[in-house]
């Protein structure tokens, strides 16, 4: 009677454990759970009924009773465990069966993202390059534009530089012809320069007049000055040049010397009137004599007038 309680008790201990051991609470369908707890529930008590009964020394009637009752009792939980187990494989197949869905959808999921990216991506770029033409297209237009524009400008800025430059041209053409016509007046004059000398000693002039010759050859300075301001390329330039070269030597063969200083650097020895100016495109330092209002002329190396000069300088 000991032993068969005491293997009831440990039947009753047992069951329990067996039973809840297999039951993954946190997985499993808690109503199910709790119908087979209140089952677990009633045939605990019903154990205890039969205990007690065994306690009171109950007739072996009721033990052959209590022992089919714990048979069946053994077959009962076995039942349960059965369906335990099978429940608990069931959760267990759809753990996997979840995760298996889980992960199909998180690579599912990552293709989707992974597409979408670069699909977006894809979008960007092209929406990017769009803009970019479009900005390219805008900018070459502008620049196309600005080239018209500015090159109309700058065709008419040359077209009005060519009829300047033409026109200039043109006025120092005619200004050579001028003193061309002008100088071979000189040269008849300078001509004449020896029979006039004599005329005035045969009639007792001790002291030679130099007053024409002092108006020859400012108006020969005012000539050299403008072929010193004048392109060399305008046409005339080289024959006034010549025939200005001409009239000095024929002044020089009668005694007279214009001192040649245009262009020529400036020192304090000089016997002139000078006029100094500023001009920064001057050498640092240095003193040029760029304008002759009067020139200096010596006859028969004796000056008979200074020179008034205009010197620029950059000091």
């Amino acid at each position: 009677m000991k032993v068969l309680k005491h293997l009831i008790i440990i039947g009753m201990c047992v069951t329990p454990a067996l039973v809840y051991a297999q039951i993954d609470s946190t997985a499993f369908d808690k109503q199910q759970i709790i119908t087979i707890e209140q089952k677990l529930n009633v045939q605990q008590e019903r154990l205890s009924e039969l205990d007690k009964m065994i306690n009171e020394k109950a007739s072996i009637s009721q033990i052959n009773s209590v022992q089919a009752n714990l048979t069946n009792l053994k077959s009962a939980i076995e039942e349960q465990k059965v369906s335990v187990e099978n429940l608990m494989s069931m959760i267990e197949q759809n753990k996997q069966n979840i995760k298996k869905t889980a992960d199909q959808l998180g690579v599912e999921i990552d293709k989707t993202k992974v597409s979408l990216n670069a699909k977006a991506n894809n979008d960007d770029l092209q929406n990017k390059s769009i803009i970019g033409f479009i900005l390219l297209t805008l900018l070459a237009v502008i620049l196309a534009v600005i080239a018209f524009v500015f090159g109309k400008r700058i065709s008419k800025s040359h077209t009005d530089v060519d009829e300047l430059k033409q026109k200039a041209e043109k006025i120092n053409e005619d200004i050579l012809n001028k003193f061309s016509v002008e100088m071979n007046e000189m040269q008849k004059i300078s001509a004449s320069l020896s029979a006039l000398s004599d005329v005035q000693k045969s009639n007792g002039n001790a002291e030679q007049d130099h007053s024409l010759i002092k108006t020859l050859a400012d108006r020969i300075t005012f000539m050299e000055m403008t072929l010193y301001k004048m392109d060399k390329d305008v046409r005339g330039y080289k024959q006034l040049s010549k025939s200005i070269a001409q009239m000095k030597d024929n002044l020089l063969a009668n005694g007279y010397e214009l001192v040649d200083m245009l262009g020529k650097e400036y020192n304090e020895g000089m016997r002139a009137t000078a006029n100094f100016i500023d001009d920064d495109s001057i050498e640092l330092g240095k003193q040029i004599i760029t304008a002759i209002i009067k020139p200096q002329i010596n006859y028969k190396g004796v000056m008979i007038q200074a020179a008034q000069i205009t010197v620029s300088q950059n000091n």
